[in-house]
């Protein structure tokens, strides 16, 4: 007899870094998020290879997509030792919105307490 195998859809997980973040340090980043369970969201990462940062209409347009991808988001992962402009205006838009905020310590914290506790 075959086993049915149940999926549990992953929460959406949105990745604030520096916008100066290197590319090698933002996989790093998507790669623990997603070891943990989440699907990471990171813009910086996924958008900059097709949108030219340096033409205002594009940046403007990336700062957009970027607010559309945060609010279709369970939570918002602070990633990085210090918090930028740009990181406080999407902690502040995720915050207007009621969706969690927490840093990539804390998301792994709340991990060890779900495993301890038994879930």
């Amino acid at each position: 007899m075959k086993r049915k195998e149940i999926t549990m859809e992953k929460a959406f997980a949105y990745v604030c870094a520096a916008p100066d973040a290197a590319p090698r340090l933002l996989k790093r980043y998507c790669r623990k998020i997603y070891e943990l369970g989440y699907v990471p969201i990171c813009p910086k990462l996924s958008d900059s290879q097709y949108l030219q940062m340096e033409n205002a209409d594009e940046k403007r347009e990336f700062q957009n997509i970027s607010r559309q991808k945060l609010c279709r988001c369970r939570m918002l992962v602070v990633c990085g030792n210090e918090i930028s402009n740009s990181m406080s205006a999407e902690i502040g838009t995720a915050e207007k919105r009621n969706i969690i905020c927490t840093t990539l310590e804390g998301l792994a914290k709340i991990k060890e307490s779900d495993e301890h506790d038994g879930l």
